[in-house]
């Protein structure tokens, strides 16, 4: 997910987070990899999934670590942010075959080198509720310039997506996940478009 569709860049992610760390010179700084890693499950599989249980299993890897080779984004006020994937979880959605997906991720911010805050951040949707696709009018930048892109998540119908920012219930019309790496995002976009049509869409559902 990018900076500019969190809430708590809009209100101070940093400050809110300080009060309950460390001083920033007190942390070791952290590091974080920024190359794709060379595993098979991304670089050779095909960017098609036969059923269901496939494109789970796949997700359920390559999402934890895309999001760790990607790069950190420019936050508003001028710091560093990583969001890391640390769990998807799939389930039975609102029909028969319906599906649910929950994912969490950390998220931290860095200056000057060292890490100066963390959150975490979750979803709840159900595949049948949304529709899925590239993200690519993120006004947000890598550390280097570049636009951020990723796959985007986007409600029929109203506030359908269950976020909570560090706990705190917060519905959202939409969301999404920072992937960088180009061939990545091909293939977490197919399999998550391959769930959507295992999916469809819930029955009355307004799109």
């Amino acid at each position: 997910m990018t900076p500019s569709t969190r809430p708590f860049a809009a209100i101070g992610f940093l400050s809110f987070w300080l009060g309950a760390l460390s001083p920033a010179d007190a942390a070791p700084p952290l590091e974080i990899g920024t190359s794709m890693p060379k595993d098979p499950l991304l670089s050779a599989r095909p960017a098609n999934f036969a059923t269901k249980d496939e494109a789970e299993a796949f997700l359920a890897t390559a999402l934890p670590q895309a999001t760790a080779a990607n790069p950190k984004y420019r936050s508003k006020d001028g710091g560093l942010t990583q969001w890391l994937t640390k769990e998807v979880v799939f389930g039975p959605g609102a029909s028969g075959q319906g599906i649910s997906v929950t994912m969490k991720e950390d998220m931290l911010e860095f200056r000057n080198g060292r890490q100066t805050a963390a959150g975490s951040h979750e979803v709840r949707f159900l595949i049948e509720d949304v529709q899925i696709s590239e993200l690519t009018d993120s006004p947000d930048r890598t550390e280097n310039g570049e636009k951020a892109l990723g796959v985007l998540f986007r409600c029929n119908a109203g506030k359908c997506i269950n976020a909570k920012w560090n706990g705190v219930p917060t519905p959202s019309e939409q969301s999404d996940i920072s992937i960088q790496d180009n061939a990545t995002r091909a293939k977490i976009l197919a399999a998550f478009q391959a769930l959507k049509r295992f999916a469809g869409d819930r029955a009355g559902a307004k799109r």
